[in-house]
């Protein structure tokens, strides 16, 4: 299982995350299937750097204007200001939206960004791979 999105889209993405640093960044990437094609940064409401959470009633609108579209969430996305792009426990604990990957980036060296991709079912995590079009 793969999860495609276009290079720019990561870029925002990136983006998002090193402007709120050094809090949590967070946000949606939509689409079909585990392809990308927006992606939607959202207000970490726990301001926090070491978790994040998204305004509920943010995610119940958004998921009523996917509906009405006949898009899908593709991916749940947040950053890790000071530590690998792995989950966490919190992150396994919280999981829950199994259908969509999960995109962490760490910004643990500000100057080289990295991004994983995940699967977690069941508070378990499985890495899947991220392509980027160009």
């Amino acid at each position: 299982m793969n999860l495609t999105i276009p290079a720019d889209l990561l870029e925002r993405m990136i983006r998002h995350a090193q402007a709120v640093y050094p809090v949590e960044a967070c946000g949606i990437v939509i689409g079909r299937g585990l392809n990308g094609s927006r992606f939607l940064p959202l207000h970490n409401v726990l301001a926090s750097e070491t978790a994040y959470e998204i305004d509920p009633s943010v995610l119940a609108s958004t998921f009523r204007s996917l509906r009405e579209t006949g898009e899908e969430l593709v991916a749940i996305v947040h950053s890790h200001p000071r530590s690998p792009a792995e989950p966490s426990e919190r992150d396994l604990d919280l999981a829950f939206y199994p259908e969509a990957a999960h995109l962490i980036i760490s910004l643990s060296d500000p100057e080289r960004p990295q991004t994983r991709a995940f699967r977690i079912i069941d508070g378990e995590a499985y890495e899947i791979e991220l392509h980027c079009l160009i």
